[in-house]
């Protein structure tokens, strides 16, 4: 009899270690995807950083030829910041799309000004660097990117065995840029 508890015993231990062995697991290999899909949403925000950079550019130039109190000027400075790390991704992507939209009206308008017309330099700016530089940023902005690989992490954490222990040992999921429902 002792021999049979000791087996019962081993086997209960053996259970334990797997289960704990496959926790573990799943863990590990799960919080090594999401790291993987915040690693493209850095690469995502570098490009953010700079659609910031070239809408302060925007503004200074913006500055030599109309008013501070410019409506456009004051949207563009509050597109520019909430486009900071931190808020919900959805804020920022509904603020990076209001930044190119904001930005075409301004460029727009200052394209129209006769003060800027007279300056060489800031006209090349605005008829040619800035709107460049907001088109290629918006392209590389595009998050179809990020959020196929969010989606890809998600359905796996949330669709598999070894996701849901994961999720339940506290893995989160990604969330995606521009709001998308995840799930």
């Amino acid at each position: 009899m002792k021999g049979t508890a000791r087996a019962v015993l081993a086997f209960l231990a053996m259970l334990v270690l797997l289960a704990l062995a496959f926790g573990i697991g799943a863990y590990r290999g799960l919080y090594n995807e999401k790291l993987q899909v915040e690693l493209a949403l850095s690469s995502l925000q570098d490009v953010l950083d700079t659609r910031v950079e070239m809408g302060h550019n925007l503004l200074t130039v913006a500055a030599r030829h109309l008013a501070e109190a410019d409506p456009l000027m004051q949207a563009i400075r509050e597109d520019i910041g909430l486009l900071v790390p931190g808020g919900s991704l959805e804020d920022i992507a509904s603020a990076n799309d209001r930044l190119s939209q904001d930005s075409k009206a301004l460029l727009q308008r200052l394209e129209a000004q006769p003060s800027l017309q007279a300056d060489e330099r800031d006209l090349r700016y605005v008829t040619g660097l800035l709107p460049r530089g907001f088109e290629q940023s918006a392209q590389w902005a595009d998050a179809g990117r990020y959020n196929q690989a969010a989606r890809a992490y998600n359905e796996r954490l949330t669709g598999t065995l070894t996701g849901q222990v994961a999720w339940l040992l506290g893995v989160e999921e990604a969330a995606l840029f521009g709001g998308e429902a995840s799930r």
